[in-house]
C-alpha cells in the first residue's frame, strides 16, 4: 500500500489511481486526503507531487483563500492582513466598512478598525 506500506494480500480489494500511474495502489481506507484524512475511494481526488487531495484542499495548494468569505481568490489583486489573505473588499472597518486594504488600521480586540473610527469610537479623550 502506498500510504501504509504494508504489503497487498492476495484478494483484498485495493484501490488504483489512475493519475499517481501503474505502481501504486491503496488499501480502501488507505485512500485518503493527505490534509484533512477525508477518504476518497468515492470521491473526486487530486494527485500532486506525489499526495492525494480532496477538492477543498487541492484547491488551497493552487490558490489563497479568504478569510472572510471562506472562498478562493482567483483575482491577481488581494491582501495579506493579520496573516491572512483577503479579497480586497473583506479586508474592511468592524465599525464602518470601509475598506482597509493599503491603508493604515489600528486592532481593537482582534478586529481592525480604520484610522477615523478608532478615534471616534475607542480612542481615550
Amino acid at each position: 500500500c502506498y500510504h501504509c506500506k504494508l504489503n497487498m494480500k492476495e484478494g483484498d480489494p485495493a484501490v488504483y489511481a489512475e493519475r499517481a500511474g501503474y505502481d501504486k495502489l491503496w488499501h480502501p481506507s488507505c485512500f485518503i486526503c493527505c490534509t484533512c484524512g477525508e477518504l476518497l475511494v468515492d470521491m473526486i481526488y487530486f494527485w500532486k507531487n506525489g499526495n492525494l487531495y480532496c477538492g477543498r484542499h487541492y484547491c488551497d495548494s493552487e490558490r489563497p483563500r479568504c478569510a472572510g468569505c471562506d472562498e478562493l481568490i482567483f483575482s491577481n489583486e488581494y491582501t495579506l492582513a493579520e496573516g491572512q489573505n483577503w479579497h480586497l473588499k473583506h479586508f474592511c472597518c468592524f465599525d464602518c466598512d470601509c475598506v482597509l486594504a493599503g491603508i493604515t488600521y489600528i486592532t481593537v480586540n482582534d478586529k481592525p478598525v480604520c484610522k477615523s473610527c478608532y478615534m471616534k469610537n475607542h480612542a481615550a479623550v
